[in-house]
């Protein structure tokens, strides 16, 4: 009876070590025919960005990367390869010590450490390797063959893409890294540069001439794509061209003292009210979530529909915000008030377009983006909260390079800015130093009191 017990609990002893065995073996066997990544990390830091994710995701041939590094760095690019192919396998890199390996990197014509050739369908480009955002550019400029190129409207006071710390240097830089080719131009002469994928209009101080938007309006109707940038102040001209599309750009100043950015005057408009599922500002991979700043914002809203037309708002202000109807009385600080026709918010400040048939009718509709400031994009203001995601969305739907819509990594640059990187309201600010100031020294002291009186109370 005895050894008959014992048996059975040896054998199922035998019997669990066997299943054991047999159930480790077959995850091995899951784990080496079966590639599958996962990356808990919060910031994502092991996996590619969504915007390279998209990028590779419209390669049909293979696509190889070589990537030439300085002895002492092989493992941050490894672990970009790493990450490379996880996100997808037909993606071939390769990395070689330049060093050691001249000959081959002067085939691919790279000269510097830190590069990368990207070949796809016998194209060839060289960027940067990392960071990603400027390796995802040069993938697309592989897989279109071309750089994409964007003309700075000049002659009316508008930003330059290079300068002090008002102008467009940072996203000039930008633009470059994700396949575009920036430059300047006038539209004096009644028309624009020839394959011209995006005009962009960054803060006229004068207005332009009919003639000008007349160029503007054929550029659209043809299918190309117009960033406007508009800070307040009168633009009658404009105006006008922007009502025969339906949208209404008003001649006042946005300001918000209930949430406006600690120590400032509240002419900064902080914006965190965006329309849901459109490419600019709420992207299906990443959309944008942390805000923006416009410092110094006017109204663009839709004013009502136009035949070819399909305008939508796609960003307001919180209810608390006031659009001042004197530009002159806001920069003085005077108080918002009905009487002297102000308005009160929410306001619409980012309108985006569509015009002309729709897609698969002909010739691809014409986009329009029009965001009431210019400061935000600038080299002070555009890595403060999603300010940068923000223009580089409205210039890669515009253009027409919806892969390049989503969340990109915050760069925090050595420049004169006249806000800091953490950037609070001051209900924000008001829940901080209560927090810290009162409610925790308040938590430490009652718990203290209690703790001594149960001391006294027992001994």
């Amino acid at each position: 009876m005895r050894l008959g017990r014992a048996a059975r609990n040896w054998g199922q002893l035998g019997l669990q070590l066997g299943l054991l065995v047999a159930g480790l073996a077959l995850l091995q066997v899951t784990a080496e025919r079966t590639n599958r990544r996962f990356d808990l990390t919060s910031s994502r830091t092991l996996s590619v960005a969504p915007i390279t994710r998209k990028v590779l995701a419209e390669a049909t041939d293979p696509l190889r990367i070589t990537v030439f590094f300085r002895r002492g760095t092989r493992e941050q690019y490894a672990d970009l390869a790493t990450r490379l192919r996880a996100a997808d396998p037909r993606v071939d890199v390769a990395l070689y010590d330049l060093d050691r390996f001249p000959g081959r990197a002067r085939a691919l014509g790279v000269t510097e450490y830190g590069r990368a050739a990207i070949e796809y369908a016998g194209r060839r480009t060289i960027v940067p390797a990392l960071p990603e955002d400027e390796l995802a550019g040069g993938i697309l400029r592989a897989l279109r063959g071309r750089p994409r190129r964007v003309v700075f409207s000049t002659g009316h006071g508008e930003r330059a893409p290079g300068g002090d710390a008002e102008s467009y240097a940072r996203l000039a830089s930008a633009l470059e890294a994700e396949n575009y080719v920036p430059e300047g131009a006038s539209l004096l002469d009644g028309s624009l540069p020839a394959g011209t994928d995006l005009l962009v209009i960054a803060g006229p101080r004068h207005d332009f001439l009919v003639p000008e938007l007349d160029a503007v309006a054929r550029h659209l109707h043809a299918g190309g794509g117009v960033l406007m940038l508009l800070e307040p102040g009168p633009l009658p001209n404009l105006s006008r061209f922007l009502a025969g599309f339906g949208i209404a750009l008003r001649d006042d100043f946005i300001v918000d003292r209930e949430r406006r950015v600690v120590d400032t005057d509240g002419l900064a408009a902080v914006v965190e009210f965006f329309k849901r599922g459109n490419p600019v500002s709420d992207p299906p991979s990443n959309p944008l979530a942390s805000g923006v700043i416009l410092p110094s914002a006017r109204t663009v809203d839709v004013a009502g529909p136009v035949p070819g037309v399909e305008a939508d708002s796609i960003a307001r202000t919180a209810a608390t915000a006031w659009a001042i109807a004197d530009v002159a009385r806001a920069r003085r600080g005077d108080e918002p008030s009905e009487a002297e026709h102000d308005v009160h918010g929410p306001a619409s400040v980012a309108v985006m377009a569509e015009i002309g048939g729709r897609d698969g009718d002909g010739p691809r509709r014409g986009r329009l983006v029009v965001v009431g400031d210019a400061d935000f994009a600038s080299d002070a203001y555009l890595d403060l909260l999603g300010n940068r995601d923000l223009v580089l969305n409205a210039v890669a739907w515009a253009g027409g390079e919806e892969a390049m819509t989503g969340h990109r990594e915050a760069s925090v640059p050595d420049v004169a800015r006249p806000l800091s990187p953490l950037v609070l309201t001051e209900s924000q600010a008001h829940r901080v130093f209560l927090a810290s100031v009162v409610v925790e020294p308040a938590v430490v002291l009652f718990s203290g009191v209690l703790f001594v009186a149960l001391r006294r109370r027992r001994g």
